[in-house]
């Protein structure tokens, strides 16, 4: 009886949905709604990496203090100076 008791406890493998099937959109709204979300998320990574790319590449303050050479310090310093002097975007 106890045996019984278990074995209907358990969940029937057959009867459960596969993971596989509900990942794999069957019509065609859901293959468009798929191919639109990765679009984006792409968009979204190459806009990240752009943006970090341009925060990495800026001059500061801390890299024109780093230079040796006396010439290249300044002309980073002037570099600087013009980047931060312009009027900001509208």
């Amino acid at each position: 009886m106890v045996r019984r008791a278990m074995q209907d406890s358990k969940p029937c493998l057959d009867s459960m949905v596969k993971d596989d099937d509900l990942a794999r959109p069957k019509s065609r709204e859901g293959l468009t709604d798929r191919l639109a979300v990765r679009a984006s998320l792409l968009v979204l990574c190459v806009g990240l990496l752009l943006a970090a790319i341009w925060v990495i590449d800026r001059p500061s303050f801390e890299k024109c203090s780093a230079l040796e050479n006396v010439t290249q310090r300044y002309a980073c310093y002037d570099q600087l100076r013009s980047e931060l002097l312009k009027p900001p975007a509208k």
